[in-house]
């Protein structure tokens, strides 16, 4: 290859990786606001924002680059779809990673090291086997990459639940998948011209993404909430007073952490070793499913984990501009551009899922997760039936249209709400179990919807979508028979409520201190 040719391709690539560098350290500055609550909240905002960016970006990346690859390797459809859910397969062990990590060194710096590791090691991987063009090279470097997103997807939920004030819980859990979002919209910016000629620096890439990711989270401090339990009660003082609180609201917060880990059983936090903390997160994790105390709250988190990815959520924005490539030339017969329009195109994707979010950051606290959850459900699955009409009559528009309306409705539904409710449904003491077999349940059943995709599309063609429409639907009917209510409740009561298998229509209020129950029909 001609070097004077490569040489402004890196340029624009470096270029690229700049700005969504700049883009992470800004999010850093937040400025602190007047209220003590709301400076302790604005480092859960800026833990879920930067940890959200990085996320986005891994995951996304490879849709746009997926045809060059292709291309240069000669990939099949099976292929494809291994390289594309190989993120996924490495984030089922990283979530037993984050869970290990954040419980023997802390939230912040168990994101710190994770970060940094799996998104250097994964993308220098990415880019030396992208240049012996070796696809089991690639999809090994996306597992390493994918070790990084699943750690985070455990442990930034963990820190944003812990730091965040209960009247902004909602919104600070929802500003985690805005976040995702802009690290979708990163990283299909860099895809929009000549994705071909620079595929193989594409994908290293992450790796300069989450190294700065990395410095972001070693300005946040840690979370007073573990310093408490793990009797560093000075530490958390100093955490809190990092956070521009005086001494009086210092010992009020510490004395409400201390009184609210007691009535939610959190327990103490042992000081114990990564393997012996990973070897907990996997086995107590399935313990806690099977025969826990909150065996109710762990299978719906695991059944909402399901429906979350097998309604194809991430398949629809990394395989659109497959997709939408495979109806223009059953039309054309041609999709050649000087840029790639098919890449745009699923830009409008993410421009959709933000604006999702943003709607759900809005309406979560307000609406409440329940009715949000079913009705997104209702919509995803009519927006991906309009999906299937476009793509058997061969329309662009139509199946564009309904790519856009399925994007909104998820990602004002389940895309961000489903989080929200797995930090509240669980006790501080069988989070600590669980939340990373939940995790690693939403992304095995993610990478086995990446993995068929395009299988499915090439064997089914249209009636793919009406697949993935029946599972909304049975999404709906989930939430609908077994979802509760979890906004603007003590998460005491919605745990109390889950562990006696109360329906989801019934109310748990507290009657007095023995806490006597008294159950009204809403």
């Amino acid at each position: 290859m001609n070097s004077r040719a490569t040489r402004p391709r890196v340029v624009v690539v470096v270029v690229r990786t700049f700005v969504a560098t700049m883009m992470i350290m800004m999010m850093t500055t937040t400025t602190t606001t007047t209220t003590t609550t709301r400076r302790s909240s604005a480092h859960a905002y800026r833990f879920a924002l930067v940890g959200g960016l990085s996320f986005g970006y891994d995951l996304a990346l490879v849709g746009g680059i997926l045809r060059a690859m292709r291309d240069a390797l000669g990939m099949s459809a099976g292929a494809r779809g291994a390289v594309v859910a190989a993120v996924k397969v490495g984030a089922i062990v990283g979530a037993f990673v984050g869970a290990g990590s954040m419980r023997s060194a802390g939230r912040r710096w168990a994101a710190v090291t994770t970060t940094a590791a799996c998104s250097l090691v994964g993308g220098g991987t990415t880019w030396a086997f992208a240049r012996w063009t070796s696809v089991g090279g690639i999809a090994f470097g996306r597992m390493v990459l994918g070790v990084g997103i699943g750690a985070l997807a455990v442990i930034a939920p963990a820190y944003c639940g812990e730091c965040s004030e209960a009247s902004v819980r909602g919104a600070v859990g929802a500003s985690y998948e805005l976040s995702v979002c802009a690290g979708m919209v990163l990283a299909n910016a860099m895809t929009w011209w000549k994705p071909e000629k620079t595929y193989g620096l594409l994908l290293l890439s992450p790796g300069v993404v989450g190294f700065w990711s990395s410095m972001a989270f070693a300005m946040t401090r840690e979370s007073p909430r573990w310093l408490v339990r793990r009797g560093m009660e000075d530490e958390a003082r100093a955490a809190l007073r990092e956070a521009g609180a005086d001494e009086q609201a210092v010992e009020e917060e510490i004395g409400e952490i201390m009184a609210e880990e007691r009535a939610m059983g959190a327990g103490g936090e042992d000081d114990v070793s990564f393997m012996r903390a990973f070897r907990d997160a996997v086995v107590d994790g399935a313990r806690e499913a099977f025969d826990g105390d909150e065996k109710r709250a762990v299978r719906l988190a695991l059944a909402l984990a399901v429906f979350n990815q097998m309604c194809a959520s991430t398949s629809v924005i990394n395989y659109s501009s497959s997709v939408l490539r495979n109806v223009a030339r059953a039309t054309s017969g041609t999709t050649d551009e000087s840029m790639d329009v098919y890449n745009l195109y699923t830009s409008l994707l993410i421009v959709c899922k933000t604006g999702g979010v943003v709607a759900s950051i809005s309406m979560v606290d307000r609406v409440g997760r329940r009715p949000l959850l079913f009705i997104g459900s209702i919509a995803s699955g009519l927006s991906l039936g309009v999906v299937c009409f476009g793509y058997a009559v061969y329309s662009v528009a139509l199946t564009l249209l309904g790519m856009c309306a399925f994007m909104l409705a998820f990602a004002s539904s389940f895309a961000s709400i489903y989080w929200i409710v797995v930090s509240e449904i669980f006790s501080m003491r069988a989070k600590r179990s669980a939340i990373a077999f939940v995790t690693a349940t939403l992304f095995a059943s993610g990478a086995l919807s990446d993995l068929i995709f395009p299988s499915l599309l090439a064997s089914m063609g249209a009636v793919t979508f009406a697949f993935y429409a029946c599972v909304c639907f049975a999404a709906a009917a989930f939430v609908h028979a077994y979802v509760p209510e979890t906004a603007r409740k003590p998460l005491a009561d919605v745990q109390a409520m889950l562990k006696r298998g109360l329906p989801p229509t019934v109310e748990y209020r507290p009657m007095d201190d023995e806490r006597h129950v008294e159950l009204a029909e809403l």
